[in-house]
């Protein structure tokens, strides 16, 4: 039971934190809805972005935790740790093709339901998928690493932390680049 209370007394802050950072995401969003809507792709796009950033970052947080616990890896020099330069590695080449996947799909489901797909207009949503997902991979790995090393140090478990961090600054992350990239783009 004692456990039980650790974990709510570690997570509810972070938890507030996380729910404040998604819904800030919503008021980019907001602001290029015409732009989502008329591009029938890139609504299509946007939910699948969001999530598989989210899951990105659960990832790196509990795969570095885990290191961390473990004594695998030391906060001096740590961007020299071969395990956290395969766990980038992976992470990046798992989201390059996952990108390429949810943006070929996306644009295919568009295309069945009459949306006048060119291949200009695929290269951008590609475009769009990719650098979002770079950006915000290794933004959440920094972020998880960093923060990781700070919250270990108070004595705390970092994927008490981490992942509601991690999940939300992926949610508004993805709705604040996606909004970046459809305003230079389109």
């Amino acid at each position: 039971m004692r456990l039980f209370w650790k974990i709510i007394t570690e997570s509810v802050g972070m938890l507030l934190l996380a729910s404040l950072l998604s819904t800030l995401g919503g008021f980019g969003i907001e602001s290029i809805k015409q732009n989502l809507f008329i591009l029938l792709p890139l609504l299509i796009l946007m939910p699948a972005l969001n999530d598989m950033t989210g899951d990105y970052g659960s990832i790196i947080a509990s795969r570095f935790t885990t290191m961390l616990f473990l004594k695998h890896i030391k906060e001096k020099q740590w961007w020299r740790s071969h395990l956290l330069h395969r766990l980038l590695g992976e992470v990046l080449i798992i989201g390059t093709l996952s990108a390429i996947y949810i943006a070929v799909f996306a644009s295919i489901i568009a295309r069945f339901n009459g949306f006048a797909m060119s291949w200009d207009i695929f290269q951008r949503v590609l475009l769009i998928a990719l650098f979002t997902t770079w950006l915000l991979v290794l933004v959440l790995f920094v972020v998880c690493v960093l923060g990781g090393f700070y919250v270990y140090k108070k004595k705390h478990d970092p994927d008490n932390y981490l992942i509601p961090l991690s999940t939300s600054l992926a949610d508004l992350g993805s709705m604040l680049v996606l909004t970046l990239l459809v305003r230079v783009l389109f």
